[in-house]
């Protein structure tokens, strides 16, 4: 007869978590609340209303001051490929055909009808200049201060 063993895992009771214990209530139970009292008793309220009205014209593009650049390809070392480059017009100045105006904005001259919104935008023009472009090692200029009108050689 042989010798055998036999082991079994027991589990006490007492290593098992116990329930979470309530807690006796608080000495006084109006305690931390704030009570605000007054003799009347009607509902105040504020009435607010805000509106906003915007209106953006379009400006058009009547035309426009370039300078003709050839950028030539530039490797990271520095050296300068100038068998590749690229041909790009930059603009320094643009005139813009404003957008029309609202007629109450415009006060006519003495003896003069009464002018409307469009023939009073097709007057205003608004000039925008830019920095001309600085040559560099890659960068030449070709052709300076070049004026393209609208619908001829560009698409604004």
């Amino acid at each position: 007869m042989g010798l055998e063993v036999v082991v079994r895992p027991v589990v006490f009771p007492n290593i098992r978590p116990q329930q979470a214990r309530s807690l006796p209530p608080e000495d006084d139970p109006t305690k931390g609340i704030c009570e605000i009292k007054g003799t009347s008793s009607f509902v105040v309220q504020f009435s607010n209303s805000t509106s906003w009205s915007v209106t953006y014209g379009k400006s058009k593009e009547i035309k426009r001051r370039v300078d003709e650049v050839r950028v030539y390809q530039q490797e990271d070392d520095g050296t300068v490929n100038r068998e590749n480059y690229v041909d790009i017009d930059i603009p320094n100045k643009l005139w813009m055909r404003g957008p029309a105006e609202p007629t109450s904005s415009i006060v006519p001259t003495e003896g003069e009808p009464e002018p409307d919104a469009t023939r009073a935008s097709m007057n205003r023009v608004d000039i925008e200049y830019y920095r001309p472009v600085q040559e560099a090692e890659n960068i030449e200029v070709t052709k300076k201060n070049v004026i393209k009108r609208s619908g001829e050689e560009f698409t604004p």
